[in-house]
């Protein structure tokens, strides 16, 4: 989902804790460590997610600190993810149980086997299917600690929180609008238990 490109859901963080004066040093190295890798044709691995170029899905190199805009860090989470159909698998593992019950003059396979042979064929086919892409823009502004991150379901958050913490060493608190009304009101030096007492309204309620 671009956010630079043009309209999305998107989902806000706020860092917990502020980065140390000498926070970029070393940072190229350690968004390296986390940059995305491509699923090899020969790899059984089913998914692969990690930081390209925010202007280039194809790009994890980050020449000359590209994923530096002061005062912001933009970054793009690509996952890469490849998916059988089920009613491939369930075809091929039939076809596969029927050719060994007729070469071993069997009628039956016990579950285990039946089991090995499924996941054989999972693996087979998955090496034959074209891994699927989407890339999540992620904008940070680090003077402020407030995240921006290009999605919006759960376990993909919770799989951006993950890396975020890996790359950077700081967790992120998701915003919602409680606490971003919280937030408001410790900057006005008012204390965030107002927002306790608030009760809803009837808009069309005519005073």
């Amino acid at each position: 989902m671009g956010l630079i490109s043009g309209s999305g859901s998107f989902t806000r963080y706020r860092v917990k804790g502020e980065p140390a004066e000498d926070f970029l040093e070393g940072l190229s190295e350690r968004i390296t460590r986390h940059t995305f890798r491509n699923l090899t044709e020969d790899s059984t691995q089913e998914r692969s997610a990690g930081w390209v170029n925010v202007m280039d899905m194809f790009d994890n190199r980050f020449a000359e600190f590209q994923f530096l805009k002061e005062p912001y860090i933009a970054m793009s989470l690509r996952v890469d993810e490849r998916k059988t159909p089920a009613t491939a698998i369930k075809q091929y593992c039939l076809e596969a149980e029927e050719k060994i019950k007729s070469a071993e003059n069997i009628d039956f396979l016990p579950k285990r086997r039946r089991a090995d042979i499924k996941e054989a064929v999972k693996l087979r086919l998955l090496k034959r299917t074209i891994p699927g892409s989407k890339v999540y823009d992620m904008v940070w502004n680090y003077p402020t600690g407030d995240v921006i991150f290009g999605g919006t379901n759960t376990k993909l958050c919770d799989e951006f929180q993950e890396i975020f913490l890996k790359t950077f060493n700081f967790h992120l608190l998701a915003m919602c609008p409680y606490t971003l009304g919280s937030g408001f009101l410790e900057k006005k030096g008012d204390s965030p238990n107002l927002i306790d007492g608030l009760v809803p309204s009837n808009i069309w309620e005519v005073p």
